[in-house]
């Protein structure tokens, strides 16, 4: 089975690309998944939960500010285009990234270091005194982290930009390893600052595994740094502007500390759960899409081909709805099953419970938006655009900290998954809009009409079948509901499963009936054949 995954590299296409990154994610998400069930049902959504993700909150925005979404979607455009007329050259300003940015992120990381505590006290303000204590411990171990992370995306970009998706998708599986070889083997001998050499860990495989691969595609590591290189110049110039835009994601999890440490213990640990679970179809169907296309688009601007660019955006516009508009009637039907399964056991009682799954349901209201964002956000950056996302992220996060200060002090973890929900949604209609203007300009209007009624008449038709899929799954739980015990994980399962195989089964009746393409994605055999 992976010698075919890996074999799919060999000719590139983006549904190829797509299906390794997807792959990939699904065993990420899967791992991330048997990784959170072991915190909730070890800890409950309580206290050690609370301080464990918040300490995650400066660490993490700290990378993404600098690094993940920005670093990344500066390097990858530039380095395509060198690779295409100078490959030794390419890597020259690869090596010199690298060491700048591993020389950078390490002086921030360890002045962060020293200023964890009066930080935390911002972030969590809430927190009593022990909590804040252990949530600067654990944030003081895991600034190790972003230092680690930095390299390793380094030589994710180096992976993708040469469509090489295989090892780059494999490194966050050892990462969730690392985690939960740290709450199994570490956390009992050393408390929590054995949860935290378990991140550093993941940390350490996630960066190991990828080293090997980068050298066998022709990088060679040196101390020489020419910081005067035009492309390294190029590409501080585009990483600049996109600081400012850092994902809502992460504004929303540094919101949802700093409100939720004020509200009932464990409203932080239920938003990040909730979180976590509507993440997984966005890093199996969109991220992935987002992440394949991504240098695919960059080829195509290079080129000077709008016409292409806009076909291949609006490819993969259709998709991403295409999983994500059913994903969101499957879990905002299933969203107490999928808690109660997945978190469902040990201390992870029934208010941890009905808490995260309505905070789930409103996360899964923009689950459209928040994977279409990624796309259209790197659909500028292949223009070598990065301030227009960072203004539309800008007023996102406005958005998203009003309305979640709003909603979270009155309703709680749901309030500011509302808020995050209503940001998101915000983000992805004004980014769509601004960038179909720009690429219409100089196309055909005809063609533009044309590309316009085929997308329309796609999205219509997944949102037909979905809302059929919908509607056959709500009967068939309310007529199985009597049959099955609920209360025990077989009768809970049997019903949800039973529900889900029947109103999949309608989707696929209906979108053969209204012949919605994208069908023929949903099987491996499918995509191979397409190749």
């Amino acid at each position: 089975m992976i010698d075919k995954i890996k074999s799919l590299e060999q000719n590139f296409s983006v549904s190829k690309a797509a299906f390794i990154v997807g792959f990939f994610a699904l065993l990420s998400r899967a791992a991330g998944l048997l990784r959170d069930r072991l915190f909730a049902s070890t800890f409950g959504a309580g206290d050690t939960l609370d301080v464990y993700y918040a300490a995650f909150r400066i660490p993490d925005f700290i990378f993404n500010l600098l690094v993940l979404g920005t670093l990344s979607v500066a390097f990858i455009p530039v380095f395509t285009e060198l690779l295409a007329k100078d490959k030794a050259r390419a890597y020259k300003t690869a090596n010199t990234v690298l060491n700048a940015s591993f020389l950078i992120m390490s002086a921030i990381c360890i002045l962060l270091m020293f200023l964890a505590k009066p930080l935390t006290s911002v972030l969590v303000p809430g927190f009593s005194e022990d909590k804040l204590a252990a949530t600067t411990l654990l944030t003081r171990i895991f600034l190790a982290s972003p230092v680690i992370f930095t390299i390793s995306n380094i030589f994710s970009s180096i992976l993708n930009s040469q469509k090489k998706f295989f090892i780059a998708n494999l490194a966050p599986i050892l990462y969730n390893v690392g985690i939960i070889f740290g709450l199994l083997a570490l956390y009992p001998k050393f408390g929590l600052a054995g949860l935290g050499m378990g991140v550093i860990l993941g940390a350490l495989l996630h960066l190991f595994i990828q080293i090997p691969e980068a050298c066998r595609f022709g990088y060679f590591w040196t101390i020489k740094t020419d910081i005067k290189d035009p492309a390294v110049l190029k590409i501080f110039t585009l990483f600049l502007p996109r600081i400012l835009g850092v994902d809502n994601s992460q504004i929303s999890l540094l919101v949802g500390s700093m409100v939720g440490s004020i509200l009932a213990s464990g409203s932080i640990a239920v938003f990040n759960l909730a979180n976590n679970l509507q993440a997984v179809p966005l890093g199996v169907f969109a991220i992935s899409t987002a992440t394949a296309v991504f240098p695919f688009l960059s080829e195509l601007y290079n080129k000077g081909d709008k016409s292409s660019f806009m076909l291949e955006l609006y490819k993969s516009v259709e998709q991403i709805l295409f999983f994500l508009v059913p994903f969101t009637i499957l879990l905002l039907l299933f969203r107490a099953h999928l808690v109660r399964l997945v978190f469902g056991a040990g201390n992870f009682d029934w208010n941890d419970t009905i808490l995260t799954f309505n905070t789930l349901g409103l996360f899964a209201v923009s689950l459209f938006a928040q994977g279409l964002t990624p796309l259209f956000a790197r659909a500028f950056y292949a223009q070598h655009d990065t301030k227009t996302p960072v203004f539309t992220g800008i007023l996102a996060m406005a958005t998203n900290a009003l309305l979640a200060y709003v909603f979270g002090t009155r309703f709680g973890a749901p309030g500011m998954a509302a808020a995050f929900s209503a940001a998101a949604i915000l983000n992805s209609i004004i980014l769509f809009a601004i960038l179909r203007h720009r690429l219409i300009r100089d196309l055909d209007r005809t063609q533009v009409h044309k590309m316009d009624m085929e997308i329309a008449s796609s999205i219509a038709k997944i949102c037909a079948a979905s809302l059929f899929m919908g509607l056959a799954g709500y009967a068939l739980l309310y007529l199985l509901d009597p049959l099955v015990d609920t209360h025990t994980v077989l009768g809970l399962l049997a019903q949800a499963g039973l529900a889900f195989l029947g109103g999949a089964a309608v989707f696929v009746a209906v979108g053969k009936y209204l012949q919605i393409p994208q069908l023929k994605l949903i099987s491996l055999a499918g995509v191979i054949k397409k190749g």
